[in-house]
């Protein structure tokens, strides 16, 4: 059980820097997307791209409402994968900490 619990924690950890990765990258090029064709949505989400408001918008894939708008959708997807992933490292490191307080694998 040890070998699990460090698995989960370095895979979680792999997770969230893959994650915060795709997150920033596609956050950067979806926001001039957005500053450039939907300046009402702009206003609403701010600029800071780590704030709860623009990451719950990408975690529930709220860009595909704008169904008439196909390459917010290309832009915005890898995002929503990247804040997937964010959740699942947490997850796993949050599983691999409380492995460790119980006592598993020591």
């Amino acid at each position: 059980m040890h070998a699990l619990r460090e698995f989960l924690l370095i895979a979680g950890l792999g997770f969230i820097v893959a994650g915060l990765t795709a997150y920033v990258i596609t956050w950067i090029v979806t926001y001039v997307h957005i500053r450039d064709k939907h300046p009402a949505l702009r206003d609403r989400l701010g600029a800071n791209l780590l704030t709860p408001r623009t990451l719950w918008w990408y975690f529930r894939g709220a860009y595909r409402a704008l169904v008439e708008d196909r390459a917010l959708f290309f832009l915005a997807f890898p995002g929503t994968l990247g804040v997937w992933a964010i959740v699942a490292g947490f997850t796993s490191v949050a599983i691999s900490a409380l492995m460790g307080q119980a006592g598993v694998g020591a």
